[in-house]
């Protein structure tokens, strides 16, 4: 069955990988933030960066919203009380992507579509990583391929 004769929720990964994942922006643990935000600002359509080992192993996700809360520390803009304080001590002086990441969920060219959206709707996530058999990081499942993909279903209506 060809990938245009299957219906959204039939759907893997792999079958829309053409369209969907794309070039993943990486780093090694040791990184510096300014070598995360440079990669970070290289991939407009990505609102991440990924940690990787020698291998080429997923490790885990730097998104922009850690790096602006470190900028955010680093220039003062903050809110006041005891436990933004904290948070402060905690994360402003961390210097490697290692230190930053979050380890996150990924997905296989084999993860069912479906599956896919329901980790990006429930994790408020808007790209996934995507990883091989021995977790290798082979691309990025960006959401605005999802969005090109998903359109379809307006057009047939509920249950596509």
């Amino acid at each position: 069955m060809s990938y245009r004769e299957k219906t959204f929720s039939e759907l893997m990964v792999g079958d829309v990988a053409a369209k969907l994942v794309q070039t993943a922006s990486t780093v090694s643990a040791d990184a510096s933030i300014r070598e995360v935000i440079d990669r970070m600002t290289s991939n407009p359509l990505s609102r991440k960066v990924y940690v990787v080992d020698a291998e080429g192993r997923y490790m885990g996700t730097v998104s922009t919203e850690t790096i602006l809360r470190l900028i955010g520390y680093r220039v003062g803009v903050r809110k006041d009380g005891g436990l933004s304080f904290v948070r402060f001590l905690r994360d402003a002086l961390k210097e490697e992507a290692g230190h930053i990441m979050v380890k996150g969920t990924t997905v296989t060219k084999e993860t069912k579509l479906t599956a896919a959206l329901d980790i990006m709707v429930n994790e408020h996530l808007n790209d996934l990583p995507v990883v091989d058999a021995n977790g290798i990081l082979v691309g990025e499942m960006a959401s605005l391929g999802l969005l090109e993909e998903g359109k379809i279903l307006f057009d047939e209506g509920p249950g596509a």
